[in-house]
């Protein structure tokens, strides 16, 4: 079986190339701003204001402990959303890429 070898500037150069790391690069850059934030805000508050964690929510439960099981929740939250992005726009992308270069 012959080896098939690919002009991989020439795909570099591919519009359907260009947008889809465009796209990638948009929507993986929005989302590790927002997460570092919201990553950071955690040290930050509790060091700046730690008043704040002490508030009662529920009983024993505080304010703390729910902004710490927040973080669990928002990074379950960004995984399922960038599966579902990857699944349909990236992905369909990638397939028109590919049908391209054959």
């Amino acid at each position: 079986m012959a080896e098939q070898t690919y002009d991989w500037g020439e795909i570099a150069r591919n519009s359907k190339y260009l947008q889809l790391k465009s796209k990638k690069r948009t929507f993986l850059f929005g989302w590790w701003i927002a997460s570092s934030i919201y990553y950071f805000s955690l040290p930050l508050l509790s060091g700046y204001v730690p008043d704040l964690f002490k508030i009662k929510i529920i009983g024993v439960i505080n304010f703390g402990y729910l902004f710490i099981l927040s973080q669990f929740v928002m990074s379950f939250f960004v995984a399922i959303y960038y599966t579902k992005v990857a699944n349909s726009e990236f992905d369909r992308l990638t397939d028109e890429l590919v049908r391209e270069i054959q």
